[in-house]
């Protein structure tokens, strides 16, 4: 085993474990599961976001290396299959969260209980976050001390960071089984740059 591989490989565990840590910490927090990360709890008493931002940091490191990693493989079929494994991984965190962060803005944020339309699961995982940001960042009839208005701004924010999350791992997908690196395609936009020139 070479020494690029014992690297990649623990690379790979790493992510591995980081999203297994941010799946156990969705199921703690958000779903009430016990995983054993009581600390989550503590959290969850003051302010159940908290307990989503260190998720998704969690999970986006775990992601971004695991997909980065991939990319540098040398076997071909491996990293293909593994490229688009991660690919599919992240789709299918993230577009619940953009559904739900496109219902709470769409809504009426005085009607209902935060339901977002798409299904028990997803009402009782994001529905506690928009109840916790309407007590942070709504108006006084939610419970907090900010407006209308800029609980939509945060709600349109959660909506561009979901787009983000959701596009750079299919961009960086493309371009790896493509051969390619970002640094590539300004490399081409210069080349042609400099042919027009000449």
């Amino acid at each position: 085993m070479t020494k690029k591989l014992k690297i990649q490989l623990s690379i790979f565990a790493v992510s591995i474990i980081l999203n297994i840590w941010g799946i156990m910490s969705i199921l703690q927090a958000g779903m009430g599961v016990n995983t054993g990360l009581t600390y989550l709890d503590k959290i969850k008493d003051f302010h159940i976001i908290l307990c989503y931002v260190i998720i998704v940091i969690t999970m986006a490191i775990g992601i971004m290396s695991a997909s980065i990693n991939a990319g540098q493989l040398d076997n071909k079929k491996w990293m293909k299959g593994l490229t688009i494994g991660v690919t599919a991984y992240s789709t299918v965190l993230t577009v619940p969260l953009l559904l739900a962060f496109i219902c709470f803005a769409a809504y009426d944020m005085n009607a209902a209980v935060y339901g977002t339309g798409l299904g028990e699961f997803i009402d009782g995982m994001f529905g506690t976050i928009a109840a916790d940001l309407g007590t942070i960042f709504g108006p006084e009839q939610l419970g907090g001390s900010g407006s209308a208005g800029l609980l939509m701004t945060i709600y349109v924010l959660g909506i561009l960071m979901s787009i983000i999350f959701l596009a750079f791992p299919i961009f960086s997908a493309v371009l790896q089984i493509k051969g390619l690196t970002i640094g590539d395609l300004f490399k081409k936009k210069e080349d042609k740059g400099v042919q027009v020139n000449e």
